[in-house]
């Protein structure tokens, strides 16, 4: 049985809102991901001032490729946090994204966080429950990994994909509104002073034990 470490399905929002200020200091941030990436650009930058933000996405691109962008970015910033929007365009073999996921995690700094949303994408592009079995399982052997709950806030109808892939502007926010505050709760700076336990993200569950 795994150890359960950090699984953190951040919920949508009723409604968009301004988010409150976070506990600590602001980190460093770098976006990379495919055209769900680019969808929040225009609204999370402005959810997260203060934050610098370091983007490289651009549509259609898949795990490998997102990889590659972020390594390049990685020699550029020191990132506090990362988040990574991929998957959707992978063929669905778990096994092989688990690989990329591995390589894409063992990139990243180990003092850096990572937020990740889950996958939803229309049957053309294959099913996309094993690569969320994976991201799963990755959260629960990696306390840096936070996953986002996107798969849940689309069942729940909270967020409407016209194409089964890409949300309505609103979604687009929605989706934002969800990376935002899983930066502000769980990848702020750390306190130099004392140790304070930080709040789980609205929604935190524990991770699966397999």
């Amino acid at each position: 049985m795994l150890a359960v470490r950090r699984l953190v399905l951040t919920l949508a929002l009723t409604v968009p809102c301004v988010l409150a200020a976070p506990a600590a200091a602001a980190v460093p941030t770098i976006v990379v991901g495919d055209s769900l990436a680019v969808g929040t650009k225009p609204y999370l930058g402005s959810l997260l001032p203060g934050y610098p933000l370091t983007w490289d996405v651009r549509n259609g691109r898949t795990t490998p490729e997102g990889m590659r962008a972020l390594r390049a970015k990685l020699r550029e910033v020191q990132p506090g946090a990362v988040v990574v929007s991929l998957g959707s365009n992978d063929g669905p073999d778990p096994a092989r994204f688990a690989d990329r996921m591995r390589r894409i995690l063992a990139a990243i700094p180990p003092s850096s966080c990572v937020i990740w949303p889950s996958i939803v994408r229309p049957d053309r592009k294959g099913d996309e429950t094993g690569l969320n079995r994976v991201l799963r399982r990755m959260a629960a052997a990696d306390d840096r990994l936070t996953l986002i709950d996107w798969q849940g806030a689309v069942q729940r109808g909270a967020v409407i994909l016209p194409d089964g892939l890409h949300p309505d502007p609103a979604g687009y926010q929605r989706r934002s509104q969800m990376i935002a505050t899983a930066l502000q709760r769980n990848c702020a700076a750390p306190d130099t002073g004392t140790d304070t336990p930080s709040a789980p993200a609205e929604g935190g569950v524990p991770a699966p034990s397999s």
